[in-house]
């Protein structure tokens, strides 16, 4: 696919969500941004609609424009976006472009702080930023400025330009600028996409001779770990630096459930510095690469490349939060790190992911292991590629929900389509907009699991807190995870597409657009909430089967969209921030308390517990009998090799008791076909042992 071919279904892409959906072009292009700005980039954790575009002569304000944002305390960041969609021929971006549409963006910084937003109203999204801007500027150290187009940027820029700090009144601002054109998006398409490295030399931090450090003597060909004592400051200038980029997604979720400084850090930092070393734990890190010195008094490491905190965050975080509001002096405090340097390409996410639920496993919201091979995953990807959906009217296709279980599946399975009516026919069987990525299948679950406040947090924190919840039900019994689990989800999906088109086309939303992100999990859970209430479902079966939102549903949908809008803009409510009101269980509290009654036209299209029960009864059987041939075929796969390193690691370590052994070797003589089959408790068994041992061998 060519640049031009890509900008044209891009734009068609763009204005058919945008008539789905009942939302503007620019807003489904910026959506569209953003998803690239958080999965590709890791530039950003999240992003607001907060259109604001102002024009004045008086010299009291300046002009600004702003399209979205987010404000990114943990690491000490605004994001200001604005969008740039032109939806006819491309024109080039210059310079001179870049500057004019940096300085709107600055401009709103500038107007925010001198209180232009003081007597805005409430409800607003765009004035509920432009307080905290306000609220919160000590703990403000950077503006990052976003641009996204669907123009062409000239040779000469670049896609990452560092500019001019920006001093707003007493206070200096550092100043980034992302530019995403319609090429880099393109780009990042493709099956070779890399995000660009992060090259970090220890001497552009003030520290020339490079850290001191110690080689693990850990014996593993997968790979390396060295134990280094860190200067505090070292730490802090690299996260002023790159901030997000340094954070494993696992551990960034967690720093934006907190954006305060941790108080026992910041007093031993203010006040006993010298014991900062002995109360803190340390960070544990992992490194593509690094560039290692060997002297006579022992080994220095001079460089890293793509450097990853993964435990440790709030304690780097904390270092340089407490530089910006306090000024605090650095000298004199050191962290221990364990870095870990991964030689296995192959096991590189699989390594990263168990490093990081076992490092953060004293962290309740960190505990979850968001690594895409979980089975749970690559269960719902089987689904995803043989259930059909059924037979509709004046249908002649059945098509097929793309579950994305890694990222940029779906575009590179398309763009390897090479003529241009095998990528119609790909699109009719795989539809764009039945594409769903493990950040929209946890957004539609807790939104049904009646956990709007965990969806209101937004995509990372939302995505860790269903993991955490998931885990613990896989484990307890995954036969749940079946068929008609995954046609309920495609059900739940469909029902929430729906409430966001109910809520933009309400005339109330129309009116003061805003906050729709944190009204449809609302509106979606109070809807399950009433169905209870008189001891009723949702009949998912039926959505599935008609591949639409009943009919029935909608007058109450937007009945209760319309309470959950008023419950938010209640003069009353606990917290002034509508946004940070919705992530909190309060707010789900207060709605539950107020009444409403389903219609008896809704009632009669929901479905009693016990008929659902009955299905879900059956569908686990058939999930058992599929887990057993699998689980057999998979003892099989893994290969004589895997069962005899088991046995002799598992005795090495004391962890495998007689029968364990037996066990593994019943799976070698059955890899051998000296047995034709196992039976069912031998297979459990088998598969038992290789769990007991998941922990201390990679596959």
């Amino acid at each position: 696919m060519t640049l031009e071919e890509f900008r044209e279904d891009l734009l068609n892409e763009i204005n058919s969500t945008a008539l789905i959906d009942s939302i503007y072009p620019i807003d489904a292009f910026i959506d569209y941004c953003k998803d690239i700005l958080i999965n590709d980039f890791g530039l950003i954790s999240d992003l607001n609609h907060t259109f604001f575009d102002y024009k004045t002569t008086n010299n009291q304000f300046r002009n600004m424009h702003l399209d979205a944002s987010y404000l990114e305390l943990s690491i000490n960041t605004a994001h200001l976006l604005y969008a740039d969609f032109n939806p006819s021929v491309v024109t080039y971006i210059n310079n001179e472009f870049i500057q004019g549409k940096a300085t709107l963006l600055t401009n709103f910084v500038v107007n925010a702080l001198k209180g232009f937003f003081k007597n805005s109203a409430d409800s607003d999204e765009t004035t509920q930023f432009g307080r905290e801007l306000k609220k919160n500027v000590e703990l403000l150290n950077k503006l990052h400025l976003i641009i996204v187009s669907t123009n062409l940027k000239s040779a000469r820029l670049k896609t990452t330009i560092s500019l001019k700090p920006v001093e707003i009144g007493t206070k200096q601002f550092d100043v980034d600028l992302t530019l995403l054109d319609i090429e880099n998006i393109f780009q990042t398409k493709s099956a070779t996409f890399k995000r660009e490295d992060i090259i970090i030399n220890t001497s552009d931090f003030g520290i020339s001779n490079g850290i001191s450090c110690i080689k693990a003597d850990v014996m593993s060909e997968d790979y390396d770990s060295y134990l280094a004592v860190v200067p505090g400051k070292f730490l802090s200038d690299i996260y002023l630096k790159y901030s997000a980029r340094l954070l494993e997604s696992n551990v960034r979720s967690f720093l934006n459930t907190r954006g305060e400084i941790n108080k026992g850090i910041l007093y031993t930092i203010m006040n006993i510095k010298s014991r900062f070393f002995a109360y803190n734990n340390g960070i544990a890190t992992t490194a593509d690469s690094i560039n290692l010195e060997k002297r006579d008094d022992g080994m220095y490491i001079t460089g890293f490349t793509n450097l990853q905190i993964i435990n440790g965050g709030q304690t780097t975080a904390s270092l340089a939060s407490s530089v910006i509001k306090y000024n605090a002096n650095l000298d004199g405090i050191f962290v221990q790190m364990k870095l870990t340097i991964i030689k296995n390409e192959s096991e590189r996410s699989e390594l990263i992911r168990l490093i990081s639920k076992y490092a953060n496993k004293q962290n309740k919201v960190t505990n979850a292991d968001l690594n895409s091979n979980h089975p749970f995953y690559n269960r719902i990807e089987e689904f995803s590629r043989k259930v059909k959906t059924p037979i509709l009217a004046n249908v002649t296709i059945q098509s097929i929900w793309f579950f994305e279980r890694t990222r940029g599946q779906y575009d590179q399975a398309r763009m390897q389509v090479k003529t241009k009516r095998d990528r119609d026919l790909f699109e009719l069987q795989f539809p764009k907009k039945q594409k769903f990525t493990k950040t929209d299948l946890a957004k539609y679950i807790n939104a049904a699991d009646m956990k709007p406040y965990y969806v209101a947090w937004g995509a990372e924190v939302n995505m860790t807190r269903f993991q955490a919840n998931m885990e613990k039900e896989w484990t307890k019994n995954d036969l749940m995870f079946n068929e008609v689990y995954y046609k309920e989800l495609i059900a739940k999906a469909i029902l929430y597409k729906e409430i966001e088109k109910i809520v933009s086309e309400s005339d109330w939303y129309q009116a003061n657009r805003g906050y729709r992100a944190q009204i449809v999990p609302y509106t979606f859970s109070k809807f399950v909430y009433s169905a209870q209430q008189v001891n009723l479902s949702i009949n998912y079966k039926k959505i599935w089967e008609s591949q639409t939102c009943l009919a029935e549903y909608e007058d109450d949908l937007s009945k209760i969209a319309k309470i959950v809008y008023d419950l938010f803009n209640n003069p009353q409510r606990q917290i002034l921030n509508i946004g940070e009101y919705a992530k909190r269980e309060i707010c789900w509290d207060n709605l539950k308390k107020i009444s409403f009654s389903l219609s008896e036209l809704t009632k009669s299209k929901l479905i009693s517990e016990e008929e659902k029960d009955i299905e879900n009864k059956m569908e686990r059987s058939n999930q058992k009998l599929t887990n057993e041939v699998s689980t057999e075929i998979a003892i099989f796969n893994l290969g004589i090799d895997f069962w005899k390193r088991l046995i002799k690691e598992g005795k090495q370590l004391d962890i495998l008791n007689d029968f364990d052994v037996k066990m593994c070797e019943l799976a070698i003589k059955f890899i051998n076909q000296e047995y034709r089959m196992l039976s069912k408790k031998q297979v459990k068994s088998i598969w038992n042992v290789k769990e007991k041992m998941d922990s201390y061998i990679n596959n």
